[in-house]
């Protein structure tokens, strides 16, 4: 599976620890390691950081939920297409931790908002986008309108930003994109104009 794919794994079990009763504990969720420096392996764990004061309470309860999620429809469905990366918890006061900087410089905000980062870091916001759905002729007139676009027409060569140029937005792969995150709000109302269906992450890095 690509990064993205276990992000958005990562994403699914986030919101089912949100729908629990230990919800009200937790401050923080945080993607950490391999998978968000995207220098993972088929063999790599997804490591997730849960925030809480609250400490061995908050920690078992994690673990059981781990549990019940591994049997859950949701989990089901990412097995079938592929997933065999293992999702590993840790539990604390994030600025306690040892890998503190190590999470706060390279990890993917899930939930919840950092109240302390790096210097340099930046508020951006990932967009994962599904054009599978869409008929060929529809998508390719959307990347146009998303990336931009170059042609030639006899000695005469036409250009064209696309909207994510426009927005000081970047192109991760095809199909993820990630923008400012003040321009959040003109990107989703193209997207949703548009018909697109999507995932948002909100991540903060010092570089993309």
């Amino acid at each position: 599976m690509n990064r993205y794919e276990l992000i958005a794994c990562a994403l699914d079990f986030s919101s089912f620890l949100l729908k629990s009763s230990i919800a009200k504990d937790i401050k923080n969720i945080i993607l950490f390691g391999s998978v968000a420096r995207g220098d993972f392996d088929s063999e790599s764990d997804i490591d997730i950081f849960v925030d809480t004061e609250k400490g061995r309470a908050v920690k078992n309860e994690v673990t059981k939920l781990l549990s019940t999620f591994e049997k859950s429809e949701t989990h089901e469905k990412w097995e079938l297409q592929g997933l065999k990366n293992s999702i590993s918890v840790k539990t604390g006061e994030l600025e306690r931790w040892e890998l503190y900087r190590s999470i706060i410089t390279c990890g993917i905000l899930l939930y919840g908002k950092y109240e302390r980062m790096p210097k340099d870091a930046k508020y951006h916001f990932l967009f994962v986008l599904d054009f599978h759905k869409m008929e060929r002729s529809k998508k390719i007139r959307l990347w146009r309108k998303l990336y931009g676009y170059r042609q030639k027409v006899g000695e005469k060569v036409i250009e064209s930003k696309g909207i994510l140029e426009k927005l000081s937005g970047k192109k991760i792969k095809r199909s993820v994109i990630a923008v400012p995150a003040e321009q959040k709000e003109k990107m989703l109302d193209f997207i949703n104009k548009n018909g697109i269906t999507h995932k948002i992450i909100e991540i903060w890095a010092e570089r993309l």
